[in-house]
């Protein structure tokens, strides 16, 4: 059966365009409730603005940035409104972060497929206006249809399925499965750019250096992703606890019991690939009351760190009335791990010209002949300085 991915990128920003189309074209980042960018414009993506810096590093970047707290009560309204419209297509629609969403879809012919789609995605832009209309891809995989959805520009529909599925993810890069950071810059080094080439390698040599997510990644490149569309009513929850005997009477105590449970909590998700949206925190008290907070997370995330930070300082305002005898932590909203942010406008750059416009505000920020690139001449020299040498950096 096929998949449909249904994209929308920077979906807070998106609806700050709707509004206000000049407000966008600044340099301008939306942060969330913990101070972070969340998403930016595109001239702030190009002075060096990025998702998850705090507000203080993405003024560094940009001095001229406009920084706003994105309003999350209209973007999950607005997003609740598109996943009402989704239902009339399917009877699974599963969210994995604002602007993202699978739809089960019938079992259709690629020509089928593509009208399908494009109903669709006019049906959107009716409702929601040209600034939210979607990237739409489909396969018969979540992956694939992501990677499809992600390779097209908005307003537009992209149908991999049967044979083209393979040719289609060998050339994209290897950066689009939600890998760690450090495993993505260890294929760099070993010079794996491609999923085709991810794809390639020996399965077990793969899982040595990098686990079962590695191995579960590479069937992902493969084209083979077995994970079914889970209607948003049906996604489960994870929870843990402890009981503490004695009662914990301090916050140090209470924060790092609440590290151990959340750590056990994320490595499940991580090992999934996923995020959570959602986070609850029960404390029991030794006189029989219950204390209960519940946070709406602006992204879905599976960072300790930040999960951490949330808990400490609610805690450090919570006045405490008396020892706490247990402590319940769930974790709600369970999604697909969020991925880098892709440009909002159609058009907006293949990589090579994004790369384009970096190294000119580096040109311009530090002169010419500043960036340099190596060009190897003897590869059999053992120094350095006899092997390479060394020019003006050109794309």
């Amino acid at each position: 059966m096929p998949v449909l991915s249904c994209y929308i990128p920077a979906f807070p920003l998106a609806l700050l365009k709707r509004a206000n189309p000049r407000l966008v074209q600044r340099p301008l980042a939306l942060v969330g409730n913990d101070e972070r960018v969340l998403v930016a414009s595109r001239p702030a993506l190009n002075a060096g603005v990025m998702p998850g810096q705090t507000a203080r590093q993405a003024r560094i970047a940009c001095p001229e940035l406009l920084l706003q707290e994105v309003d999350l009560m209209q973007a999950r309204n607005e997003f609740e409104a598109l996943l009402s419209l989704l239902d009339l297509y399917s009877d699974a629609v599963e969210p994995a972060g604002l602007g993202n969403v699978y739809l089960a879809a019938p079992d259709l012919k690629v020509e089928e497929a593509v009208a399908y789609c494009q109903d669709l995605g006019r049906h959107i832009r009716r409702e929601f206006g040209k600034a939210l209309q979607p990237a739409i891809g489909c396969d018969r995989s979540k992956f694939t249809a992501r990677a499809a959805a992600r390779h097209t520009h908005t307003g537009t529909v992209r149908v991999v399925l049967g044979e083209a599925e393979v040719p289609f993810l060998r050339p994209l890069p290897v950066r689009l499965l939600p890998l760690p950071k450090e495993d993505l810059r260890l294929l760099g080094f070993l010079g794996i750019y491609t999923l085709g080439q991810y794809a390639a390698l020996s399965p077990r040599a793969v899982f040595q250096q990098f686990g079962s997510r590695g191995r579960l990644a590479q069937e992902w490149a493969r084209g083979h992703d077995r994970r079914p569309v889970i209607p948003r009513d049906k996604r489960p929850n994870l929870s843990g606890g402890l009981a503490f005997d004695p009662p914990v009477e301090t916050l140090p105590g209470l924060l790092a019991a609440a590290e151990d449970v959340l750590l056990q909590l994320l490595t499940r998700l991580q090992e999934r690939f996923q995020a959570a949206q959602l986070l609850q925190a029960r404390l029991s008290f030794v006189f029989g009351s219950d204390y209960q907070d519940v946070w709406h997370l602006a992204a879905p995330t599976s960072a300790l760190p930040r999960l951490l930070a949330l808990l400490s300082e609610r805690w450090q305002e919570q006045p405490w009335p008396a020892p706490v005898s247990a402590l319940s932590l769930t974790l709600g909203e369970i999604q697909e791990a969020a991925d880098e942010q892709l440009t909002l406008f159609p058009g907006a750059g293949t990589p090579v010209e994004l790369l384009g416009e970096w190294v000119s505000q580096v040109r311009r920020r530090y002169g010419e002949g500043r960036l340099l690139q190596a060009r190897v001449l003897h590869p059999t020299r053992l120094q350095v300085e006899q092997r390479v040498s060394w020019q003006e950096f050109t794309i």
